[in-house]
């Protein structure tokens, strides 16, 4: 089965625009599982190996990354597995 996966970070602590900022983002994955928890980590591992996320973070951060899956659904058709982009948000220092 197809599914969309709307996910969301927190405490990334990114190399951004020259500063360090520490931020969230929303994404959304397409990814081929046989269950919706199958789906959900195909969907994390993507983020985990995403080249360029990973060459952003910061290596020594103070903040501990978590991804949580927001919302899953079946999709009915879509062209290719995978997505990229990420909205961002900065973080508040709570």
């Amino acid at each position: 089965m197809k599914y969309q996966v709307l996910l969301r970070g927190e405490n990334f602590e990114l190399n951004w625009e020259g500063k360090i900022k520490n931020l969230g983002f929303f994404t959304t994955r397409c990814v081929k599982a046989d269950s919706i928890e199958d789906a959900e980590n195909k969907a994390v591992q993507l983020i985990q190996n995403d080249e360029w996320l990973k060459s952003a973070l910061i290596e020594k951060s103070e903040y501990s990354p978590m991804v949580y899956m927001e919302e899953i659904s079946q999709a009915k058709w879509w062209k290719r597995v995978g997505g990229k982009g990420y909205t961002f948000w900065e973080m508040g220092n709570e």
